[in-house]
């Protein structure tokens, strides 16, 4: 794994090309049998990332993250958060610890560049495990958020990275915006 090399860009200053082929990551990612494993996230519209968390192995891209940074609402305060959502490895590259390396360096980024006090993602119970083992923790089984133009509820698992001493508020989560 020491062959795997990182790259936090920006959405805006992705070429074509790496556009492409993070789009072809994440259709081969999050299709076909056993991808959808949360119902309610059939059809749904995604935010789009402010940032991109990038895993190359020999100059091929191996395993993304994507990351939007946005207030929110919880328990009626807001609260500046990066979300992380649109975690993909290529199935040839799957079970071999690039996800966690990339995740590992996912929250380093998030504090140090992008110093926010909590990473936030939802998640499916099936990969729930995954983000626990790198100290990710459930907040919540359900959040509002905007879909076509309305507020709807998602039940699916909420969990927080702390990145500072800052503790997580109390009540309803609100995205205040598309999920990620």
């Amino acid at each position: 794994m020491t062959d795997l090399e990182f790259k936090f860009l920006s959405k805006a200053s992705l070429t074509p090309e790496l556009q492409d082929e993070s789009d072809r990551l994440d259709r081969l990612a999050f299709a076909g049998p056993g991808t959808e494993m949360v119902p309610e996230f059939a059809g749904m519209r995604w935010s789009a990332p402010d940032w991109m968390g990038l895993g190359f192995l020999r100059d091929a891209l191996v395993t993304q993250v994507f990351l939007p940074v946005r207030e929110i609402c919880v328990g009626g305060q807001t609260l500046r958060v990066a979300g992380v959502g649109g975690m993909a490895t290529h199935p040839d590259h799957q079970h071999q610890g690039y996800g966690s390396a990339l995740l590992k360096a996912t929250e380093d980024f998030m504090r140090a560049e992008l110093q926010v006090p909590f990473g936030l993602l939802i998640c499916a119970d099936a990969t729930r495990p995954f983000y626990e083992r790198a100290g990710w923790q459930a907040v919540a089984d359900a959040l509002t958020h905007e879909q076509d133009g309305r507020r709807q509820v998602l039940k699916t698992c909420v969990m927080v990275l702390p990145l500072t001493s800052r503790e997580w508020l109390s009540g309803e989560i609100d995205l205040c915006g598309l999920p990620w």
